[in-house]
């Protein structure tokens, strides 16, 4: 039985509207993705650079200083050289596991637009040409609806073949449209797993070199660098016996005329007063 009606051709417009959405939202959300991506993965290889420059600053540094605080600074550029290691590969690894994957798939999904746009093209005109035999068939076959037995017309096998030929391009466009969404999620998948798993593998290494650094840094003793600078500044003075042997040989008749000076000033004085204690005594008798 022939059947000839607006509600397929309704359907296949939706159809053929949804395919080509799908397509430029598609071309439209993963180009941007793409862009913030690429972006994303510059801004840490400049993240890197910086912190490669802070490597050589604490190198640089540490030279200056006492030991504590050299060991430990000297440590802490090291875990952090570690670190800007890892920060490379980073890099590296989301260049080719994230970056160039959607860059590559633009390329898919303009593909895919040009083998979507026949078919949809495809479906509008076997659509019209079907809708345009339609009516006048339908006029024809109310004239001829008393007249048996019925025989198909001409009008009515061109009618049949043109809408077979929408429903069949309906079909194709649709296959292709389910086959370009599989690909679709299977690539945003894939590509943002393999970002989950490249930030996990950085973050995960640099926690644990953090950690390292953090501990050296707490078990960093500064008093004995404050020791370091006490001596430094104020140096504690030792007795050079050496010294003091030469300066008394070599000034032993000064000394000797020193001390027999003092030897007689001493004599002297106690003579004065022991005359000054008879003369007391003689005094007193007298006065008795």
């Amino acid at each position: 039985m022939f059947l000839c009606t607006y509600d397929i051709k309704t359907l296949d417009s939706r159809q053929a509207f949804k395919s080509d959405q799908t397509v430029n939202h598609a071309e439209k959300h993963l180009g941007r993705f793409c862009s913030l991506l690429a972006s994303y993965t510059r801004k840490t290889a400049k993240l890197r650079d910086k912190g490669d420059l802070l490597v050589a600053q604490l190198f640089d540094f540490s030279s200056t200083e006492d030991p504590a605080l050299r060991v430990g600074l000297k440590n802490l550029a090291e875990d952090l050289a570690m670190v800007q290691d890892y920060r490379q590969a980073q890099v590296e690894r989301l260049e080719t596991r994230v970056v160039a994957p959607l860059k590559a798939y633009g390329d898919i999904v303009k593909s895919k637009r040009v083998s979507t746009d026949v078919p949809i093209k495809l479906v509008t005109l076997t659509q019209n040409k079907s809708s345009f035999q339609c009516k006048p068939l339908f006029i024809q076959r109310v004239t001829q609806r008393a007249s048996f037995p019925f025989q198909e017309s001409p009008a009515e096998v061109n009618a049949q073949k043109a809408s077979n030929n929408a429903q069949r391009s309906t079909r194709q466009l649709e296959e292709t449209i389910n086959d370009f969404q599989r690909q679709k999620v299977e690539e945003i998948k894939r590509v943002f797993t393999d970002f989950i798993t490249v930030e996990m593998l950085f973050h995960a290494k640099a926690l644990e070199i953090y950690t390292h650094t953090f501990q050296n840094l707490e078990a960093m003793d500064i008093n004995k660098d404050l020791e370091v600078t006490y001596v430094i500044v104020i140096p504690k003075v030792k007795p050079n016996l050496d010294s003091l042997s030469s300066f008394v040989g070599s000034n032993s008749r000064n000394l000797g005329v020193m001390f027999d000076y003092m030897s007689f000033n001493m004599s002297f004085n106690s003579a004065n007063r022991l005359l000054l204690g008879l003369g007391l005594l003689s005094h007193m008798l007298r006065w008795k």
